[in-house]
């Protein structure tokens, strides 16, 4: 009878054990088609907003250097506009042209988020999409976009990005 007393209590205290163990699983919060499938999006390498957050300091202090440095030489661009840009050696000297016209360019990150598409027939991609406020321009003819960055990171590095705008309110600037 004891025995059977030492052998329900230790099952009894390795199941509320068992219970109570937080198993690590992956933030679903959202999904992506492939080949007509949905696969899960999860919370993605919070070391991939760093990335963002040093690309558009990069741009605001007028850093060319490290902005390149964050780019893959193969970058791939896609502009709202429907320009692609191929390199980043053609983005650098796109955004150095954009920069001597426009000094007073401005980047302000309002939110970012690091996403994991979990892929089935291809490996797991990482995806920092983005929320920035940019201004560039003096006077009646400033410029005042919202624009979401959407940018593919692998190893530390932007490999892909898509660019989408929206002029802004001007409720929402004053």
């Amino acid at each position: 009878m004891k025995n059977y007393f030492k052998f329900y209590s230790l099952l009894i205290i390795s199941l509320v054990l068992i219970g109570c163990t937080n198993a690590e699983q992956p933030n679903v919060f959202g999904y992506e088609s492939e080949d007509g499938n949905k696969v899960n999006i999860t919370t993605g390498d919070q070391a991939s907003l760093e990335v963002i957050i040093n690309y558009f300091e990069g741009y605001n202090n007028k850093d060319l250097e490290t902005v390149e440095s964050l780019e893959h030489e193969d970058f791939l661009g896609f502009a709202h506009t429907g320009q692609v840009v191929e390199g980043s050696k053609q983005h650098i000297e796109m955004s150095k042209k954009f920069l001597d016209q426009f000094p007073n360019a401005k980047w302000e990150i309002l939110w970012s988020i690091s996403s994991d598409i979990n892929f089935k027939n291809k490996p797991t991609e990482n995806w920092v999409t983005t929320c920035l406020n940019t201004s560039f321009g003096e006077g009646e003819n400033k410029n005042n976009f919202q624009r979401i960055f959407d940018a593919q990171i692998v190893d530390g590095k932007i490999k892909k990005a898509y660019l989408y705008q929206r002029d802004m309110s001007d409720k929402e600037i004053n």
